[in-house]
């Protein structure tokens, strides 16, 4: 077992390039090794078919050129070559003695070429002469394949072939042996084998020179992605990959770890301009309370209560507007993180708006509020609690940007049979057409000046991205529309 984790290891710390290499020269040789072994058996195969169909030629033109020259009292009748084993029966008289002038001019038609005559039961009718067993060449008889290879005492391959001597009835009265040598066919083979090898030593080195700069060169992106990724873990998050014009798996994923390092760079200037507003928003309610502090301190109220009450006014006011901009950040983070219950229920809008109409006015220092609900409008699926806070956020953005004569409009419109559309309008100053793309960003501000101005109470710019978040957090969309200086729809 720990042996296999160090080869395991081993292998994960070969480079991806040698490891790609490698399985393709293994499964190249294991292809090229296979189509080699076929190779041989086929060239065998033939080779010994094509043996076996000279031996049986060379055998029929003996029989016929032997038995021609012959008397005609000593010429076999009835006797003749056949392909097929028929049944055994007796042999005809002087059976031996009239084939062996066959046997004879089979002998002498090659040098490495013996012939015998067997019985048909396999055994030989020649004494002292090479043949096969009688249970292989009755094995043989049964088969299709009519001849044998087997090695003869020195080691050397022989070729056996069968042929059936047929009498006039039909039946196999004795069986011609043909026997070869196959040191031809087997040096033909040591010859092809040769060349086998050395062709696939050949395929496989020239593989090996094409197959590694090929794989480097698709892994080329890669290697880009491995050098993009350590200066990305420098701080350079500017850097991008050049990614091939193939759309491969390669192509794609480059493609894909650009977008990644857009969004991981825009996340990244989020993060940063994120911590440098928080930094900014607690800067300053931090100042007015260690001035005022430091007021109390020193004694500057002079042991006047009411000095000494604006200051602890002050300072209250400061702690709650840094209260609030605490929750408001815990409410962003639980929505990131998914981490926020909401209790969906089935709500009237009517009950709804009018209950954020009634807090609304609270709100308002001298603007008119109306609020219009069309009737017969369906129920809706939704966090009454989390919905209402939106609205009333909604509401208090109008009031705070729309002059005492302005107007603030809440509205509630059906739209198709199952939707509900929430409106609420303003007659204020209106929003600046670049900066809306950019409003539900957090700690984002249209005007930062103006908000921050003592006579606005400035927001921590974190009301509309909390109310976006909740919104779409509940399977809805937050839309806005402003005119510059008429005034703002949501």
């Amino acid at each position: 077992m720990r042996k296999d984790k160090h080869v395991l290891h081993f292998i994960q710390r070969i480079p991806i390039r040698w490891r790609l290499t490698f399985v393709s020269l293994g499964l190249l040789i294991l292809l090229l090794s296979a189509l080699g072994i076929i190779l041989s058996v086929v060239a065998e195969q033939v080779l010994v078919n094509n043996e076996v169909n000279v031996l049986r030629n060379e055998a029929q033109v003996a029989w016929k050129g032997t038995f021609k020259s012959m008397a005609p009292q000593d010429r076999p009748f009835g006797l003749d070559l056949d392909n097929v084993f028929p049944p055994s029966g007796p042999a005809p008289a002087n059976f031996v003695y009239t084939a062996n002038p066959l046997l004879h001019s089979i002998d002498n038609a090659g040098t490495n070429t013996y012939a015998i005559l067997l019985t048909p039961d396999g055994h030989s009718l020649i004494p002292n002469s090479p043949y096969i067993v009688p249970e292989q060449v009755q094995q043989i008889m049964q088969s299709a394949q009519w001849y044998l290879l087997t090695n003869d005492a020195h080691g050397h391959r022989q070729l056996f072939v069968f042929i059936p001597l047929i009498s006039s009835s039909f039946h196999t009265v004795g069986i011609l042996q043909i026997s070869t040598s196959t040191i031809p066919i087997d040096n033909f083979l040591s010859a092809f084998h040769l060349t086998l090898f050395l062709g696939i030593i050949g395929t496989l080195g020239l593989a090996l020179v094409l197959t590694f700069p090929l794989v480097g060169l698709a892994l080329h992106p890669l290697v880009e992605i491995e050098r993009t990724s350590r200066k990305i873990a420098q701080g350079e998050l500017s850097m991008r990959i050049d990614p091939p014009a193939t759309d491969d798996e390669i192509g794609r994923l480059a493609r894909s770890f650009n977008r990644m390092l857009a969004q991981l760079e825009a996340a990244f200037r989020r993060q940063k301009r994120f911590v440098a507003d928080v930094s900014h928003e607690l800067r300053t309610p931090l100042t007015a309370l260690s001035g005022s502090l430091e007021m109390l301190l020193i004694g500057a109220d002079l042991g006047d209560k009411e000095a000494t009450r604006r200051l602890t006014h002050g300072m209250f006011t400061e702690v709650q507007r840094m209260h609030r901009m605490v929750e408001d950040l815990l409410a962003l983070t639980r929505l990131d993180e998914g981490k926020l219950t909401l209790r969906k229920e089935i709500i009237t809008v009517d009950t709804l708006l009018l209950t954020v109409y009634e807090q609304s006015e609270h709100l308002a220092h001298g603007q008119k509020l109306s609020c219009d609900i069309e009737p017969a409008l369906p129920a809706i699926g939704a966090d009454k609690d989390r919905l209402q806070q939106v609205l009333l956020n909604i509401m208090d953005n109008a009031l705070k940007f729309t002059l005492p004569a302005g107007k603030v409009e809440l509205l509630a419109r059906k739209n198709g049979q199952n939707t509900v559309v929430l409106i609420v309008r303003d007659t204020g100053q209106g929003i600046p057409p670049e900066a809306l793309p950019h409003i539900f960003d957090r700690f984002y501000r249209a005007d930062p000046s103006r908000s921050r101005s003592p006579q606005h109470v400035g927001g921590s710019g974190l009301g509309l991205a909390i109310a976006k978040d909740l919104v779409e957090a509940q399977g809805g969309k937050i839309e806005i529309s402003s005119i510059l200086g008429r005034g703002t729809t949501v």
